[in-house]
């Protein structure tokens, strides 16, 4: 008789004894089982929160066991009763309860569903019982180890991300095959690192998984073909999957990549950023664009255009001329910006300072946006403190009426949106900067980045477009001041979303 059959026959006694004494308990009070991990925070805070004061209400009527899942007959158990009330495998998470035929998993379900099931299980205990004994009579599922049985080594990856609540129940399941099956060897692999993300990206490529799910987790790999994803991976799909290798083995497809096939899969993933990163850029020049700093100096324009007595027709050429402006000298600041930090991001380190530095300024940034957002909502705009101060204010108002009285309306709306973008540069650079490194520290971005300052400064200059639209059908800017007064703490919202954004994105970049 082989160890493995040993082992099993041990653990099955085990299983039996103790659903023996279930059924036996149920001849007086009813079983309550109590799944649970040593190492898992949610059962300790079942354990130590709620379960006290749970078995003092309702304690009498029911015995109470716990069974601590590193041994391996209570996991047994657990996988055992699973089987039995036919429990869906993407819902399996610890901690677990078992009670008169209901199985309850995870922390909340717990805490939410017990009480209820109890109070049923009291208002009709025959229906109960009834129930129970009909669960307790199901034949589980167990897997046949001896059929897995194999000479060869056979490997696989298993992809997982930190916090991922399935991954915790996949290296459940992962240390369970290790401990059986002493020929599979299996290789974890944090999808967060870079190389690895690489690595799972050639694998789903190789195994055709659709493209939306190549980087989801948890995710299995054998043999370089067959795959399991989170809602697919069970004991019994595993089993099933290292079965069909026990006579060849499998071996670990993901260390004989050619040269070509990594670069496809490196393509593919800057292929995906990139689509991901046009409505991240889309997004910050847009909420650059709504930035209070912004708005308030094109409002000043438009009524100043209206008060000096300029027509519909002169305001709309005027107000494209002004942002035909605003977009050449943003897009030329961003362009020499944008030079200075790929030269500087040449060296390893400096790069390094430079996004972390950014990306930490970005989360103050945030932060502050968020002040301001109380600011707004207690009518202390003045009191906001990511916003121009009084001197450059006055300044740009200055600009804009001097501008303005110009003969030539074009040439005059030219130079004050020229003139208006560099001294609005200290608020709305804000924004506009650490976009910048964000388009230099991706490299699927950098070859791209002059492509993605154009996208930028046109969303950039979407709201003021809006503006003067809206101005020559009808709307008077005192409307749209009001509009945007009432609004301010919203507007500082989206702008902490930005920073937060662009922040998570530099850090990204620099260290993972």
């Amino acid at each position: 008789m082989s160890i493995a059959l040993f082992k099993k026959m041990i653990f099955m006694v085990l299983i039996f004894l103790l659903m023996l004494s279930v059924q036996v308990i149920a001849a007086g009070k009813p079983a309550m089982l109590f799944y649970y991990s040593y190492d898992c925070e949610h059962c300790l805070a079942v354990k130590t929160d709620f379960l006290p004061g749970f078995i003092e209400k309702y304690g009498e009527h029911f015995e109470f066991t716990e069974l601590e899942v590193s041994h391996d007959a209570y996991r047994d158990s657990l996988y055992a009763m699973e089987s039995r009330v036919n429990f869906p495998e993407a819902d399996k998470e610890y901690p677990a309860v078992y009670f008169m035929g209901t199985m309850l998993e995870g922390e909340n379900d717990i805490r939410l569903k017990l009480e209820y099931y109890v109070r049923q299980y009291l208002a009709n205990p025959d229906s109960a019982q009834h129930v129970n004994n009909e669960v307790l009579a199901r034949v589980p599922v167990f897997i046949d180890i001896e059929a897995m049985k194999s000479d060869k080594i056979i490997h696989m990856a298993y992809f997982f991300k930190q916090g991922c609540k399935e991954c915790g129940r996949a290296s459940e399941i992962i240390d369970w095959l290790e401990s059986i099956y002493g020929v599979v060897e299996i290789e974890r692999l944090d999808i967060q690192n870079k190389e690895n993300k690489i690595t799972a990206t050639a694998l789903g490529i190789q195994a055709g998984i659709p493209e939306n799910r190549i980087l989801s987790t948890p995710m299995f790999f054998i043999g370089g073909d067959d795959y399991l994803l989170a809602e697919d991976i069970s004991r019994n799909a595993l089993a099933e999957m290292i079965q069909k290798y026990s006579i060849s083995g499998a071996p670990a497809a993901w260390e004989s990549f050619t040269q070509e096939e990594i670069a496809g899969a490196e393509v593919f993933l800057k292929e995906q950023f990139k689509s991901f990163a046009f409505f991240a850029v889309a997004f910050a020049g847009l909420g650059d664009g709504i930035n209070p700093c912004a708005f308030a100096t094109i409002l000043f324009f438009v009524s100043y255009l209206g008060m000096v007595g300029r027509k519909k027709n002169e305001i709309l050429i005027v107000g494209l001329s002004f942002a035909s402006a605003i977009f050449a000298t943003y897009f030329l600041v961003g362009l020499g910006f944008l030079q200075f930090i790929k030269t500087m991001t040449n060296i390893e380190l400096m790069a390094k300072i430079i996004f972390g530095g950014t990306s930490v300024l970005c989360l103050i940034f945030g932060f502050l946006s968020i002040y301001d957002y109380f600011k707004a909502k207690e009518g202390k705009t003045g009191d906001m403190m990511l916003q121009l101060p009084t001197f450059l204010k006055k300044r740009i108002h200055k600009t804009i009426r001097e501008k303005s009285r110009m003969k030539s309306m074009v040439a005059g709306a030219l130079i004050a949106g020229f003139m208006v973008s560099i001294l609005e540069f200290a608020c709305t650079g804000q924004v506009y900067l650490p976009t910048i490194t964000f388009m230099v520290g991706v490299e699927g971005l950098k070859s791209s980045a002059i492509l993605y300052l154009v996208i930028y400064n046109i969303f950039f200059i979407v709201p003021l477009l809006l503006v003067f639209a809206v101005v020559y059908f009808g709307v008077s800017s005192q409307a749209i001041s009001r509009i945007m007064e009432s609004n301010v703490g919203t507007v500082k919202l989206i702008l902490a979303c930005v920073f937060f954004a662009v922040g998570g994105l530099l850090f990204w970049a620099a260290f993972i």
